[in-house]
């Protein structure tokens, strides 16, 4: 059962809106439309060897309460960095969603002499 005491976090909801540019290519702008309050956990991680080159995903498990905009093309951001949906399970006896996220690497390393690109803008609302 969820309750509000488990909702320890507040996340971001970023929904994605497609329109054309000049050259008739899709175009996709995430924005902030609600914050929500949710309980986070990292998952554990496993060491992957992908083309050569040895890396750690970043996945969280989120429970939040059902959402009816909350969709598998949305995005989540918390505690600064955005997560893109990669399971989202609906519960509706409980009233609650389990979302398995990965980070969005956008180029926050050493390397990256800027501040990284912000993800959405707009206002949002809360639940």
């Amino acid at each position: 059962m969820i309750t509000a005491s488990n909702l320890l976090f507040r996340i971001g909801i970023l929904t994605p809106t497609v329109t054309r540019d000049e050259y008739g290519a899709q175009v996709t702008r995430y924005d902030l439309t609600r914050t929500v309050a949710a309980d986070v956990k990292y998952n554990k991680g496993k060491r992957i060897l992908e083309h050569g080159e040895f890396w750690m995903p970043t996945t969280i498990g989120i429970t939040t309460r059902l959402h009816p905009d909350l969709t598998e093309h949305c995005r989540i951001v918390w505690d600064g960095k955005t997560y893109q949906i990669d399971s989202l399970n609906r519960n509706p006896f409980e009233g609650s969603i389990t979302i398995i996220a990965s980070k969005i690497d956008e180029g926050e390393g050493p390397e990256d002499s800027g501040g990284g690109s912000g993800s959405g803008s707009g206002s949002g609302s809360g639940d």
